[in-house]
């Protein structure tokens, strides 16, 4: 099969990094990311925002911007600041492909940097703990806050990141998830008149799968009755059936517990799908991520009598997890059980098949979950594609559909319903306890498969006849070529982008920028432009931005 068609490609004012070791191949969209780092240098900014989507290759963007404040920007030395502790051994042995040296075992109660370290590794709850030793270590140096969303103003670790950071060199800002479950604005991220993030740089999970980075991934939900008891008494409910939150929660919550038997048949075809791909991609992996621990405990046992071995079990509070979790990425096991710790920011290429048995139904959790299923391989040389199975909640349905759509995190002005939304939220995905028994249950098979966020039409068949339908529609997309007009929406969603920040920077209205580039063109409108005109404007907005035009 050839190999995706890449998206068309966005002018910019710089190409590869010239410092660069000649080892580091950038990809387009970080060859592109550095350029707008590189506008924002010279534009005087001090920070710098890049939203990509989890697999796509943030870290190796942010050392890349990194490495030029190092080298080219006198910053005094790289702090980088991580949400969980597992992740800093990570970091630190990625910067080693720039031969860059930082401690991650950095403990606060030292305080103290060797000589032979360019920086650090540490956790948002360290800075936070002590941000006045940071705001002295770090001045003068770059920072890169990752996934930085975990950082909410108001909270004790945004208030530490403002209080110790805010006088260093310049602070690279990433997420893969650029939202919030409340209503918090992140620290260093700017904001439109609205509330809306506005991203300095952002890269899709769709361009990222049309690029060849990241996998397609085709959702499979199963539907069927699923009954409980609590205290009012025996209830029953299909996935077709409409209910308030808690009732969607309790129905969750019930098909998930192993007691009422309607998760075994979904975990069943998830491992064959698993065994299928192992064919092609022999170490391929399957991941399971369940509600709590008690819950990972028994799924981990109902999947060992299904798969015939033992699944590697990682749960967050057990000691030696995280070196547990590092010997299941570089093993052929097939299946992994968490909870919490492979939410994001674990680097497992081999994980291939996921299965989504946790009651959590934000976005934020539910796109970190997907991002470790679709890092894509370029050592595997078949179609890699990303099977996702879980219930057919309506909530979780209609996150698959939207997988493919961008979205920024919003600060909502407050209402008058925001404590009833507030108590709806506690009772989504926190069910009351008491007097609590899942039932037997019935798990009627596939009830819909989501591609591309559509749901394909199939007409029953074996499962065999169900993945190669899904490998044809995802060959489809990745083959076809793009209408004009296809090519035009693109690059006038990145004018879109552009012309947004560029009213952000200069404190012109949308109108006036506008009116310039249409007299600079000599065009009446930009809905008449040609593609060429297009990619041109492109140019000049970022022109205008630099205060150039």
């Amino acid at each position: 099969m050839p190999a995706p068609r890449a998206l068309p490609r966005v002018p910019t004012t710089a190409q590869e990094p010239p410092f660069s070791p000649a080892d580091i191949k950038l990809r387009p969209w970080q060859q592109e990311a550095f350029a707008v780092y590189r506008d924002c240098i010279l534009r005087g900014d001090r920070s710098i925002l890049i939203e990509a989507t989890p697999g796509a290759g943030k870290t190796t963007a942010a050392l890349v911007l990194a490495l030029h404040q190092l080298k080219k920007r006198g910053a005094s030395r790289l702090g980088i600041v991580v949400p969980t502790a597992h992740l800093k051994v990570q970091w630190a042995r990625a910067a080693l492909s720039l031969n860059l040296h930082l401690d991650s075992s950095f403990s606060n109660s030292k305080g103290l940097l060797a000589g032979d370290y360019a920086g650090f590794v540490v956790t948002y709850q360290q800075v936070a703990q002590k941000p006045a030793m940071f705001r002295r270590l770090t001045q003068g140096s770059c920072i890169i806050l990752d996934e930085v969303h975990h950082a909410g103003d108001g909270l004790s670790w945004g208030e530490g990141l403002r209080a110790a950071f805010h006088e260093s060199n310049f602070i690279i800002c990433l997420s893969g998830t650029p939202f919030r479950s409340d209503n918090a604005a992140i620290p260093f991220v700017p904001y439109d008149e609205h509330g809306f993030s506005l991203p300095d740089y952002s890269y899709s999970y769709s361009r990222a799968v049309e690029e060849g980075v990241c996998r397609p991934t085709a959702f499979l939900t199963y539907g069927g009755e699923v009954a409980w008891r609590d205290d009012a008494g025996d209830a029953a409910a299909c996935f077709t059936d409409e209910l308030d939150r808690l009732g969607q929660s309790r129905r969750l919550r019930a098909a998930l517990d192993t007691q009422s038997g309607w998760i075994g048949p979904m975990l069943k075809e998830a491992h064959e799908t698993l065994l299928r791909a192992r064919v092609e991609h022999p170490d391929a992996g399957g991941l399971l991520v369940a509600a709590d621990q008690a819950s990972a405990r028994k799924l981990a046992k109902l999947l060992c009598s299904i798969s015939g071995a033992q699944p590697v079990l990682i749960l967050s509070e057990e000691t030696g997890a995280a070196k547990r979790l590092k010997q299941f990425r570089d093993s052929s096991s097939p299946w992994l059980v968490a909870c919490n710790m492979v939410s994001e920011g674990v680097d497992i290429p081999r994980l291939r098949v996921g299965v989504y048995a946790t009651t959590v139904r934000t976005k934020m959790y539910f796109r970190q979950f997907l991002g470790r299923i679709v890092r894509r391989m370029a050592s595997v040389r078949a179609l890699q594609v990303a099977y996702c199975y879980l219930p057919a909640d309506p909530t979780l349905t209609r996150l698959a559909e939207e997988i493919e759509q961008e979205i920024r995190h919003c600060i909502r002005p407050k209402g008058e319903n925001d404590d009833e939304i507030r108590r709806e939220a506690r009772n989504d995905d926190r069910p009351e306890r008491p007097a609590w028994e899942a039932l037997s249950s019935t798990n009627s098979g596939i009830n819909a498969v989501i591609v591309h966020g559509n749901q394909l039409t199939l007409f029953g068949g074996a499962q065999d006849h169900l993945h190669h339908v899904v490998q044809e529609k995802v060959s489809e997309r990745l083959d076809e070529r793009r209408s004009r007009s296809e090519e035009k929406a693109f690059l006038a969603t990145e004018l879109r982008k552009l012309i947004n920040m560029t009213h952000k920077r200069t404190g012109r209205s949308h109108a006036q920028i506008h009116a310039q580039l249409n007299a600079q063109q000599r065009v009446k409108t930009q809905a008449v432009c040609t593609e060429k005109q297009l990619r041109e404007r492109i140019v000049l907005v970022r022109r205008i931005m630099l205060g150039g035009a």
